[in-house]
């Protein structure tokens, strides 16, 4: 059978699966569960972590002895390089903010070696968790149950113990933004902590960065909010090490799946090939940044507390969409909130394509890179050429409709939003909007 050619990729399948029932019984016979979650929830998240992270690092990396890899691996050579003291990409390579590799080497203080890394990313990740549960505790009566919820997705325990991936930090990032809607200057510190996350995650959040423009109240200040943290930081780094600082723009130099691009390859492939890859990046961050700011601009009215979550998860699955370098682990970025903004028990639909997009984006890149061998698929002789290349190109198909209906699910949520906020129809009782940003 395909996937018994290796071992890694049987056992991420199989346990992939068995988190992907274990998700769809929580999610579809939730009244056990609750019986046993509610009267101690500090201690649910704390026994989720520990049985979802914790124990398989464990078993994975000191009893098994596995080597990371993946994102993992790439992390290390950085954190190792900016442990030594060198210079961001004027020393060592980096597609991340000029931060990034100085913060993930502070773990190597403890244990010099990559696995450090991976509980280093997961404790931060189960911060942003706890914060997410204790942000919607009082408006979603369940909010526990989705905590509980995406420690058991697959796709996020793949993520985390087998690439470490940092993604989720963006919703982080957001989190504390929201905190900041009702304190005056909100406008300013929005765009200091947004211009903060550039240079300590990655410059891609300025797909994000655009429409928040338009939906802050005070434009002004939140340009300057940014500006007082990125002029400098450039003018630093340009000191430094001259252009190198650019490094992180080359980032969009591979083919990735699925998206738009790779799914209509094998009859738009002469429009395509006519492009280099970065016009067509380029492209797609104007399509990403234009669609966003036209629901920004739309849906303003609501409030910055109230519009971002859905504004956020629209944006990042849009890009997904659109952009063909961006891989299907961007997923990671906003899955939380995804959870806790849309998932509702009575709705078996939504809830089933949710857990089923988390198992095929999982178990794609597995058989596109191992066993198709990255391909592109220019013409419908190399999609039929071999039957792993099929179920691939059938695969992305599936994912690529699934996100499609996410992000529409994402736009019919906000106009149910406005909806509920006008006149006629009272507020619904599970709406985080309170107040817009000055």
């Amino acid at each position: 059978m395909l996937f018994f050619e290796d071992t890694v990729s049987v056992v991420k399948v199989v346990v992939s699966l068995l988190l992907a029932l274990a998700s769809w019984l929580l999610i579809r016979f939730p009244a056990p569960f609750r019986h046993h979650l509610n009267p101690r929830p500090a201690l649910t998240l704390w026994v989720s972590f520990i049985v979802f992270r914790v124990i398989p690092f464990l078993i994975v990396y000191l009893i098994l002895d596995f080597a990371p890899r993946s994102d993992t691996e790439f992390f290390y050579k950085k954190a190792i390089a900016a442990f030594a003291g060198k210079m961001v990409y004027r020393d060592f390579l980096s597609y991340h903010g000029p931060l990034f590799g100085y913060l993930i080497s502070l773990p190597l203080y403890l244990w010099y070696n990559a696995k450090i890394l991976i509980p280093f990313m997961a404790l931060i990740e189960f911060a942003i968790v706890w914060a997410t549960w204790r942000y919607y505790q009082a408006s979603r009566p369940d909010s526990l149950l989705m905590a509980v919820l995406y420690f058991l997705l697959p796709m996020p325990f793949v993520a985390m113990i087998l690439s470490s991936e940092e993604d989720v930090w963006f919703w982080g990032v957001g989190l504390i933004t929201l905190l900041y809607t009702s304190r005056a200057q909100s406008s300013l510190w929005i765009g200091v902590i947004w211009g903060l996350s550039m240079i300590v995650i990655k410059s891609m959040i300025i797909v994000l960065l655009v429409p928040v423009f338009f939906l802050v109240d005070n434009k002004f200040k939140y340009v300057l909010g940014l500006a007082l943290v990125g002029v400098p930081s450039i003018v630093i780094l340009y000191l430094l090490m001259g252009d190198a600082f650019l490094m992180p723009l080359q980032h969009s130099g591979y083919h990735m799946t699925p998206n738009i691009v790779s799914i209509t390859r094998p009859f738009l492939s002469s429009l395509y090939n006519q492009m280099s890859l970065t016009r067509l990046n380029t492209i797609s961050l104007f399509i990403t940044m234009g669609l966003s700011s036209w629901v920004a601009i739309r849906y303003r009215h609501l409030g910055y507390r109230q519009i971002f979550p859905s504004l956020y998860i629209l944006t990042f699955g849009i890009f997904m969409l659109a952009q063909p370098s961006a891989p299907g682990f961007y997923l990671f970025m906003y899955m939380i909130v995804v959870l806790f903004e849309f998932v509702r028990i009575e709705d078996k639909s939504f809830n089933f394509q949710l857990i089923l997009l988390n198992f095929l984006i999982v178990i794609q890149p597995i058989i596109w890179v191992i066993y198709v061998g990255m391909l592109n698929y220019d013409d419908w002789q190399t999609v039929f050429a071999a039957p792993v290349n099929t179920a691939d190109y059938v695969i992305q198909v599936i994912e690529v409709g699934l996100l499609l209906s996410l992000v529409w699910h994402t736009f019919n949520h906000l106009k149910s939003l406005d909806r509920a906020t006008s006149p006629s129809f009272p507020p619904q009782s599970w709406s985080t909007g309170r107040s817009s940003v000055s």
